[in-house]
């Protein structure tokens, strides 16, 4: 019995291990990563005109939104993204509504 209850555990943690979606490498210039309870990077700085690409490597769903309503991804579900071209110099907070209480899950980008 020992060692049936000793298997079923080394499965479920096999599973559990499963479960998560590590993602690999790093986020390309110009990406921002969405992974639970953070952005990766948090903060960019990059000139006018630059495209940033959202990237959701995380199983549950994101959702990118500027502070002052600029911009708006809605839903990100895994492995889909959201593109925003930035055509104005300033800095620009952003957070995921989902997870908006997790200091993590909030960034800015600095549009020179």
């Amino acid at each position: 019995m020992k060692k049936l209850s000793f298997l079923l555990l080394i499965m479920c943690l096999a599973v559990l291990l499963n479960c998560t979606k590590a993602p690999k490498g790093s986020p390309a210039q110009n990406e921002i990563w969405l992974q639970y309870k953070s952005f990766n990077p948090s903060t960019l700085s990059v000139p006018v005109g630059t495209t940033i690409t959202f990237t959701n490597k995380d199983n549950a769903d994101h959702w990118v939104k500027n502070s002052s309503g600029l911009f708006s991804s809605g839903k990100i579900s895994s492995g889909d993204n959201f593109t925003y071209t930035f055509s104005a110099p300033g800095n620009y907070s952003f957070f995921c509504p989902y997870h908006s209480n997790i200091p993590a899950e909030q960034g800015s980008i600095n549009v020179q």
